[in-house]
């Protein structure tokens, strides 16, 4: 296996490993402008399928927008939520554990390579911190499905079971690429 220091040590068509592709992420410039992007693609897309039907208020306008949205807040506020745990659980507690025995004056490491984890294991993590990403794919089914609940009670011209459909395939949707380019590291993980 190719020695990581960085991300830009990562090839650009990334790394195979045993626990799945490390794919190498964009430049933070690119991650920053592609956040964006999605963000206003969530209100974009809730425009679009507002517009279908003709007659939809304002109100109703809105709240389609706020379920593309909620799948783009909760599914990036979930995703780093579990990197952040898996990065606690995985390279902040062992070293905790080492500080208090040093405290404790119980044992005091024997190298610098007792505190630092080991390149397999990063590699590892990243894979796993990319595959996370598939949060948004998961939570935009639920909340579709309540988005698309709460469109049925709309009034409109166009069926509002056909309304419903829409809501709960374009979420998915939306969140199936947010999955997607997250996974290949266009979203910006979490600074720790």
């Amino acid at each position: 296996m190719k020695n990581v220091k960085t991300f830009n040590d990562i090839p650009p068509e990334g790394i195979a490993t045993p626990v799945g592709h490390l794919y190498c992420p964009p430049n933070q410039g690119k991650q920053v402008l592609f956040l964006i992007a999605s963000f206003f693609s969530a209100i974009i897309l809730g425009l679009l399928i507002s517009g279908i039907p003709d007659d939809l208020s304002e109100f109703a306008t809105g709240v389609i927008c706020f379920v593309f949205l909620l799948v783009f807040f909760l599914g990036y506020g979930l995703w780093i939520g579990l990197v952040s745990a898996l990065l606690f659980s995985s390279v902040k507690w062992p070293m905790l554990k080492i500080f208090v025995k040093l405290i404790a004056r119980k044992k005091k490491p024997t190298s610098l390579n007792e505190l630092l984890p080991e390149r397999e294991m990063l590699i590892e993590l990243m894979v796993r911190a990319q595959k996370y990403s598939g949060t948004f794919f998961i939570l935009s089914w639920p909340i579709g499905f309540v988005g698309g609940l709460v469109t049925l009670f709309m009034k409109t011209s166009m069926g509002s079971v056909f309304l419903f459909m829409l809501i709960i395939i374009g979420s998915a949707i939306y969140g199936f690429l947010l999955s997607y380019f997250g996974r290949r590291g266009y979203l910006p993980f979490p600074k720790e």
